[in-house]
């Protein structure tokens, strides 16, 4: 009965933090932009901004500080003409200026084309190659649908409109599994990919493509003396040890249904966290 209860409480404070009910917090409050700062249009009194790929230039913002745990939500329309070749981006990285590839953390939304092709991918101190693609079963041009990223020491979840479709679990004691620890920048982008195998052609005659973005809170730790961001009893977000067994049948009926490649299918190099991971 108490981990009944447990669950129900944990699920309260998730959907509480995450679900977007004041959209008009401004842009500028949390974000600036990171590149192609003139494909960036902050709209709607500053609660939405769009990025706008053509064929001189993407576009990408980032947040004003790293945060080493949270839960990171962002509401996105992608562009609404239909091509490969198009990436657009929501995630966390410690990958900055500067820093070498190969070593850093990240975790990525990424969508290939704008046809409802997403991929998600965990970086742990390494280059990735853990890639989960979905075709989701909506458009994600015709209307905004919501994106988060649970980031804490004991998971990283994937979630699209309340929905869990992908867990990460930290099994670095338990199975010496390599897990992200760094400090991460929130970041999103729209840009162009020229490897067609991955994320399609694009047909840069229906250019310009623009994908708007909402919802700019952030609930999140960032690194400062005093700070414990681990701790469950100041950071809510680190109570959300496992998932909830509704959360877990929803997750496995979504990834029934709409996943279409996994990393870890037999053919592949198998790494040690296949066994434990989205089971």
């Amino acid at each position: 009965m108490a981990s009944f209860l447990m669950n129900i409480v944990t699920s309260l404070i998730l959907l509480f933090i995450v679900r977007p009910s004041n959209a008009d917090i401004s842009f500028n409050n949390s974000y600036e932009p990171s590149w192609g700062e003139n494909h960036l249009s902050i709209i709607n009194q500053g609660t939405e901004v769009t990025l706008l790929l053509d064929n001189s230039s993407g576009v990408g913002f980032k947040s004003k500080l790293l945060y080493e745990s949270g839960l990171f939500v962002i509401r996105m329309k992608l562009p609404d003409k239909k091509t490969g070749g198009v990436i657009t981006s929501f995630y966390l990285t410690s990958q900055l200026d500067g820093s070498p590839p190969g070593t850093h953390d990240e975790i990525d939304f990424e969508f290939l084309g704008t046809e409802g092709k997403l991929q998600t991918n965990v970086f742990a101190n390494d280059w990735g190659f853990r890639e989960q693609i979905f075709q989701l079963p909506f458009d994600p041009s015709q209307d905004f649908h919501t994106y988060q990223i649970l980031y804490n020491p004991f998971q990283i979840v994937f979630f699209i409109d309340d929905i869990p479709i992908r867990e990460f679990m930290n099994l670095k004691v338990k199975a010496n599994v390599n897990y992200p620890t760094s400090a991460m920048q929130i970041e999103a982008s729209v840009w162009y990919s020229n490897r067609s195998s991955w994320a399609g052609g694009i047909d840069w005659s229906l250019a310009p493509f623009i994908a708007h973005y909402q919802y700019f809170k952030i609930s999140g730790c960032f690194p400062q003396p005093g700070n414990d961001c681990s701790s469950p009893v100041n950071q809510p977000w680190n109570r959300f040890k496992v998932l909830s067994p509704q959360q877990r049948q929803k997750m496995a009926n979504f990834r029934k249904q709409y996943m279409t490649f996994d990393y870890c299918v037999p053919g592949f190099v198998q790494f040690p966290e296949c066994s434990f991971n989205n089971s």
